[in-house]
Formats: structure tokens, C-alpha cells, sequence
């Protein structure tokens, strides 16, 4: 049989084994915790959607924004009419900012995004331009800034709205 000096007592098996299992289990936990996880980009990616009639403009939100810092979807806005006084730098009656996300970020209720546009203009007039678009979901409010023109100024809802999930 051996020497008993040099087994170990059983006591300290025992425990050495149930320690190791546990060990076992606890890992065993862990790698299904994280494989059930839904990744990171997953569970912060939030979709801004809606429109309507604003202050001095027409707009539609369809803008999905990860968690990365990546955007995407499309972002329009029209300004007619009662814009006139936005309009008047431009020479035209009509502008419509139609953008394409490529970067945004979340802040509370603030959603921010910006990407590259087309700024068309009557008369069939297409400038590519950057644009940039805050928006808060609590105050039902947004701005619209292209780049080398500026902020459109500060808009807020007369109907409709905006919504994030």
C-alpha cells in the first residue's frame, strides 16, 4: 500500500475535489453568461424614428445608432414656404437636405448623427454637403447644421414627433 505519510490525508481530497468542482461549475456558468450575452454593440444600438411638421421645416428620422459610434439610415428634412427666411442666402424657394448617417451617439434623450448629404435646391440644383442633426427625444426638439452653411437653427415639433427605441 505505501507509505500513509505520503497520501494525503481524506479529508484534503475531498475538499480538493469538491474545491475543483465548483471551480468546474463556476466556469461552466461563466462561458454560458457570456455566450447568452448579447454583444456590446447589441445591447447599446438604439433606433431614432419619426417626423413631422417643425417649427421651420418638414423632417423624417429613420437613424439607428450602435454602439460603436457607427449610424446609419436616412435623415430628411424640407423647407418651404413659411422658411423663407432660412432660404434667402441660398436664392431658392425650396431646399431639401436628404442625409446619410455615418456616425452618431447617444447622450440620455440626445441623439446626435452625421454623415454625408445632398442639399437640393429648386431648379434641380444638387450640392454635396456634410450635415450634422441633434436631437432630443424629451424636449421634442432638433437642429439641422451643414457643413460651410451652418445651423439651420433650432427646431421643435408642431406635429408629429420623435421616438427612441
Amino acid at each position: 500500500m505505501g507509505d500513509p505519510a505520503a497520501a494525503p490525508p481524506v479529508e484534503q481530497t475531498r475538499g480538493g475535489s469538491v474545491k475543483r468542482k465548483l471551480v468546474g461549475v463556476g466556469a461552466i456558468f461563466a462561458a454560458v453568461a457570456v455566450l447568452a450575452a448579447p454583444s456590446a454593440t447589441a445591447a447599446t444600438a438604439r433606433h431614432l424614428s419619426g417626423g413631422g411638421t417643425a417649427s421651420i421645416s418638414q423632417v423624417a428620422f429613420n437613424v439607428s445608432v450602435n454602439g460603436s459610434g457607427g449610424a446609419s439610415g436616412t435623415f430628411e428634412c424640407l423647407m418651404a414656404g413659411r422658411s423663407a427666411f432660412v432660404l434667402g442666402p441660398f436664392d431658392t424657394h425650396i431646399m431639401q437636405v436628404h442625409a446619410t448617417p455615418t456616425a452618431g451617439s447617444i447622450a440620455g434623450s440626445i441623439v446626435s448623427f452625421s454623415g454625408p448629404g445632398m442639399l437640393i435646391l429648386d431648379g434641380g440644383r444638387h450640392q454635396a454637403v456634410q450635415v450634422s442633426v441633434w436631437a432630443n427625444v424629451a424636449t421634442q426638439q432638433f437642429e439641422l447644421t451643414v457643413a460651410g452653411v451652418g445651423p439651420m437653427g433650432m427646431e421643435s415639433f408642431v406635429s408629429g414627433g420623435i421616438s427612441l427605441r
